[in-house]
């Protein structure tokens, strides 16, 4: 090779690692999606989109890989990409039930509050549909409080139990979590995803009105309640998580040998920013004999 074209293939070489480097700092700041969506587009894994009429509702999830069936939950406002990190590890030998919960993502929404009971008697009512008798459930936030009433309300139905920053009573997060200028912010946020995906972007106001009411108002379980729990339980929380250590510590002790993990450093979101500690913990409590 001449000099010159010594020269043309290093400054190509050289664009070429800009451009991965480039890329792989954009998929970084969003915390991993990027590579999920491409991910989803080539992989045999990915087994579609689907709709269920389930209470009233036009609900939306979809599923991926071949094994033990394994339910992921995402947290209020959101959708199923948040869980992106678990659908991708799990469903290397496992089958993924991802759905976005009512109102939220391209789930339809219905006339009436939500509710976690309501959101619970979902996704029992999307299992039926899919004739799955039993399901490990992993849960984040708003998911694992829904999680959690699936777990207590129908035992049989849960084989195993991760809840993520998940409380049982809504003053298990302090009040100034959710004050007008942090609810703003929160608003302005979710927005923007609700309209790149929602069936009606129209109807954010209405969607939003109800999750904060439902999040000033529940969960709220007594610990008598949580007892009826029988399935294994992992409840993890952040040590910087917007859920009190005191009611975290709480929620572990009302159910029957439940596991509590307190992953240091970690912030409510943890699940989404650290999931090298979040995903492997998740999948050894899954799989554990």
């Amino acid at each position: 090779m001449s000099r010159r074209g010594k020269i043309f293939a290093g400054i190509a070489a050289a664009l070429v690692v800009v451009t991965i480097a480039a890329l792989w700092a954009v998929n970084r700041a969003a915390y991993g999606l990027p590579a999920f969506v491409a991910w989803r587009a080539v992989t045999s894994e990915f087994h579609g989109r689907h709709h269920a009429k389930v209470n009233g509702i036009d609900a939306y999830y979809e599923t991926y890989g071949a094994g033990p069936p394994v339910l992921v939950l995402h947290g209020a406002g959101a959708a199923l990409e948040v869980m992106h990190y678990f659908i991708t590890d799990l469903a290397r030998d496992h089958t993924v039930i991802a759905p976005d919960s009512r109102a939220q993502g391209r789930s339809g929404d219905a006339p009436g509050p939500i509710t976690y009971t309501l959101m619970g008697d979902d996704e029992i009512k999307l299992l039926d549909t899919l004739h799955i008798k039993q399901v490990d459930v992993v849960g984040w936030s708003d998911g694992g409080i829904i999680g959690l009433d699936m777990a207590m309300k129908h035992p049989e139905r849960v084989r195993r139990l991760v809840a993520f920053g998940a409380n049982y009573r809504f003053d298990g997060v302090p009040a100034s979590t959710m004050s007008s200028e942090a609810i703003a912010e929160i608003k302005k946020e979710e927005q923007q995803f609700y309209d790149l995906i929602a069936p009606d972007p129209s109807h954010f106001p209405i969607v939003f009105a109800k999750i904060v009411k439902m999040i000033e108002t529940e969960p709220n379980y007594t610990e008598a309640e949580l007892g009826r729990i029988k399935c294994p339980t992992l409840i993890v929380a952040g040590e910087h998580d917007i859920i009190l250590r005191k009611h975290t510590d709480a929620l572990a002790r009302a159910i029957l040998g439940a596991k509590e993990v307190i992953v240091p450093g970690a912030p409510h979101e943890g699940p989404l920013t650290m999931p090298d500690v979040y995903v492997p913990m998740t999948r050894a409590f899954l799989d554990a004999k």
